[in-house]
């Protein structure tokens, strides 16, 4: 078996300059020797000891984090960005996936913690009083991300700002001489930001907020959702959709019916997911930083871990930006 010792031995360095560069410090490492190091790591298949590291230095070098849906792009974006910010660090990122699901996502919460992750991401996808209750026994540092559903005051919230991001999109579209808005949220059972924004742009225009709920936070819902907007005699002028797979399958079901859009219907989305720039036309959304987004909550999560900066509660905010394509289209006056 390949040793530390012999790496060092590899790269004309000692066994302490080999560790440093194996786990990003204590120490920083000359860039020309952290080469070396690397170079000989490479050519003789060294693998550190993870569990002996873990049992000396107290720690797993684990994170955990919980999404309510791995199929929705935005959610594996974030979750790639915080697994190659970990990866820097030194840290393995393990991903639960809970389907929305207050029970599987609890179940998840308890399986990381025996498990003894470091520390804890979770973005929550359904109401839990039980998991809400949790909360005060976590020993270990956690982080709520971009919902603020479950948020208790011994939590800290991380999340683009959601109300402002949907209140923009919303007078974007009255702004183009849009008055017949309606909005496509998500299912009724996950309070949403997004359509509280949606509603108070509306109410504030002095117009009535029309909301329709989709079953799930999927395509195949939000299009039979649309069709049925749609399809309807009296059929809204526009839509704000509070998530991109929603405002994708809108363009869907208004081409089916043989609408036009932005000429027929104007549509504004929420997240900026990959696939809202390849649509016909391109879907105008506002856009979760998601970089911004992960990265952060990385630095802060590992922080914690490593006792680098002080735990805090409460909730803070990136505010989002409406990239303006070619579905919500010109003015109307």
């Amino acid at each position: 078996m390949v040793t530390r010792s012999d790496v060092a031995r590899r790269a004309g360095t000692s066994t302490a300059v080999v560790s440093y560069v194996v786990n990003d410090g204590p120490r920083p490492v000359a860039t020309e020797t952290r080469q070396r190091v690397l170079d000989a790591i490479a050519a003789l298949g060294y693998r550190p000891n993870r569990v002996a590291q873990s049992l000396r230095g107290q720690r797993s070098r684990v994170l955990g984090l919980i999404v309510p849906d791995i199929s929705n792009p935005f959610y594996a974006e974030l979750a790639r960005v915080i697994e190659n910010c970990a990866d820097l660090s030194g840290y393995t990122l393990v991903l639960g996936n809970s389907e929305q699901d207050a029970q599987r996502e609890l179940r998840y919460v308890r399986t990381f913690l025996d498990r003894q992750v470091d520390g804890l991401f979770l973005i929550s996808g359904s109401s839990s009083d039980e998991l809400t209750a949790l909360f005060s026994e976590i020993a270990i540092p956690f982080i709520l991300l971009d919902r603020r559903l479950n948020y208790a005051p011994n939590a800290f919230l991380l999340a683009t700002d959601s109300f402002a991001g949907a209140v923009t999109a919303t007078r974007h579209l009255l702004s183009l001489g849009h008055t017949d808005i309606a909005a496509l949220c998500g299912p009724v059972r996950v309070p949403s930001e997004r359509a509280r924004g949606y509603a108070h742009a509306m109410a504030d225009a002095g117009l009535k907020p029309v909301l329709h709920h989709s079953q799930e936070y999927d395509r195949q819902s939000s299009y039979e959702l649309a069709r049925i907007m749609l399809a309807a005699p009296e059929r809204p002028s526009a839509i704000f959709a509070t998530y991109d797979l929603a405002g994708i399958s809108i363009l869907r079901a208004a081409a089916d019916l043989g609408l036009k859009t932005p000429a027929d219907l104007a549509v504004v989305a929420y997240d900026n997911i990959l696939e809202g720039q390849y649509t016909v036309p391109r879907l105008t959304t506002v856009a979760q930083p998601t970089e911004e987004l992960g990265s952060s909550a990385t630095r802060h999560l590992i922080g914690l871990v490593e006792g680098d900066i002080e735990v805090k509660f409460g909730m803070e905010f990136i505010v989002p930006r409406l990239i303006i394509r070619e579905s919500c289209g010109g003015s109307r006056a």
